[in-house]
């Protein structure tokens, strides 16, 4: 009932600041793909949120969207898009990671954040993740996918399938596929330049 409460206030108040959301998810017999949530309709919907989780007085993520769908039943709350991106910041020891997707889907039990469509995830130290598909795992504040990546760090550029690092894309693992190339600052034209017309 108190949640229900809370809820009908957000709703009423517009932009607002939440604790205690997070993603449904079914792990497989690895633990490591949770599948989609079943689609049914949500107890509670609002518009233009911010949510912050904490834990012992740390943010484990901080999330802005256009509309949130709340599963209270199911235990889980879908953010989406209506007209700018998904944003969502993570936070652990070694840095925070800035990411923006089409959705975000938030376990209301483990708090784990699951991004869809279009992600790009930036680190404070400027190495870039591109994904169709990221998963954050908030007991161990890792992010992981089993899909294609693109991830760029100081020029070098390294593709492939499946992934597994740490919040600030420092210690980074790829599994398949793997491909990497070295780009120079000199490689990459300047907007505008080009040989000069006679």
């Amino acid at each position: 009932m108190m949640w229900r409460m809370a809820c009908w206030v957000l709703l009423v108040a517009g932009p607002v600041l939440v604790g205690g959301l997070a993603l449904r998810q079914e792990r497989g017999a690895s633990g490591a793909s949770p599948s989609q949530p079943a689609q049914t309709a949500p107890e509670v919907t609002l518009r233009q949120i911010h949510m912050i989780e904490t834990r012992e007085g740390a943010k484990l993520w901080e999330l802005r969207a256009d509309r949130a769908e709340v599963h209270e039943r199911e235990g889980y709350t879908v953010l989406s898009r209506e007209r700018r991106p998904v944003e969502v910041t993570l936070y652990s020891s070694q840095g925070q990671l800035t990411c923006t997707a089409s959705r975000a889907t938030v376990d209301l039990k483990s708090k784990d954040v699951r991004l869809e469509g279009g992600v790009v995830a930036r680190s404070d130290q400027g190495t870039e993740l591109r994904t169709e598909d990221l998963r954050w795992l908030a007991a161990s504040r890792r992010v992981q996918t089993d899909r294609p990546v693109t991830l760029s760090r100081r020029g070098l550029v390294s593709r492939g399938r499946g992934l597994e690092a740490d919040t600030d894309l420092e210690q980074v693992r790829i599994f398949q596929n793997i491909t990497s190339q070295l780009r120079s600052p000199a490689s990459v034209p300047a907007t505008g330049t080009g040989p000069v017309p006679r």
